[in-house]
């Protein structure tokens, strides 16, 4: 879907395709003993449970409402990430049984992963929950869908999507034993290095959003009630800022969270962290800062839950 306004936008089918969510759902194990969690991943990705849904909450809830983020932490870890193990790796040997075929799919699907995980960082592209990543099922490529939430717009959400992009624990188990260190890794530096040699004409393309906006800012001037809108918005001029920089290396996603809630666990702020938001980081430097972002723990339990951070 290609959002033209709040109630108008392109629709079209992409075919060949299937969620993540259903396929990560349809993986299994068949070395796993029979009555074993690790067998089947149905149940990980059953948002119909209300156990399943209440048990991420409750790991939630020790750090939105009791400001303790190390104790939500480390129970997102031992009642869901431990609980439910990644099996996405298997559906590949499944769908792909020529060794030829399953490496060449595998290998789309990292750098596929990788392309779009470098544009929707630098646009600030959210709401990358798993139905909005679809999967080929005839080579593997990674296919995102639904853009309607660009320019941070994640950021304002009840539960603020703070990660630069989708990198769950089946993601990275699809990638193979490198996990998201060897050609995801790869592909996100090549993907930056381009965003960033062809900066000037990126920004140019997203220059006339700031004369003829389509996005939420339209709909703020029409809160104000002014009849003529004015030349230029701050919020598109303050998203356009924020891309910049992104394409000049800094790492500027805030995480909202930091302010709004009292942590209690003896976190300080890190020095470094603040640092690298100011300072341009090397194209290795900043695709290393947003895959530690991204498969983050502590970030990943901060997600809303219809987002299943543990899939």
């Amino acid at each position: 879907v290609t959002c033209l306004s709040e109630d108008c936008g392109i629709l079209e089918w992409v075919p060949q395709t299937n969620s993540l969510r259903n396929l990560i759902g349809s993986s299994y194990h068949p070395y796993a003993s029979h009555h074993s969690v690790r067998r089947r991943a149905k149940r990980m990705t059953d948002f119909a449970d209300a156990k399943l849904r209440s048990g991420f909450l409750k790991c939630q809830d020790q750090y939105v409402k009791h400001g303790n983020l190390t104790k939500a932490t480390q129970l997102f870890s031992e009642e869901f990430l431990k609980e439910y193990p990644p099996l996405f790796y298997w559906w590949f040997l499944h769908q792909f049984q020529d060794p030829h075929k399953w490496f060449e799919a595998r290998s789309h699907f990292a750098l596929s992963s990788a392309v779009w995980s470098a544009v929707g960082h630098v646009i600030g592209l959210g709401d990358r929950h798993s139905e909005n990543i679809l999967v080929d099922t005839s080579n593997g490529d990674c296919v995102h869908v639904d853009f309607d939430c660009i320019f941070d717009k994640g950021l304002h959400l009840p539960r603020p999507e703070v990660v630069p992009f989708r990198l769950t624990p089946n993601m990275v188990d699809a990638f193979g034993p490198t996990g998201a260190e060897g050609a995801f890794a790869g592909g996100l530096s090549a993907s930056m290095k381009t965003l960033r040699d062809n900066r000037d004409i990126l920004l140019s393309v997203l220059e006339p959003f700031l004369k003829d906006p389509v996005i939420d800012w339209k709909r703020q001037r029409q809160k104000q009630g002014t009849t003529e809108p004015p030349r230029e918005s701050v919020e598109a001029r303050r998203s356009i800022r924020v891309i910049e920089q992104r394409l000049k290396g800094m790492y500027n996603l805030r995480n909202p969270n930091c302010r709004k809630i009292r942590r209690v666990d003896g976190h300080t702020v890190d020095e470094d962290d603040e640092m690298a938001r100011l300072i341009p980081l090397s194209v290795e430097g900043q695709v290393h800062k947003m895959i530690t972002e991204a498969s983050s723990h502590e970030n990943l339990v901060q997600l809303y839950v219809g987002w299943m951070p543990w899939l």
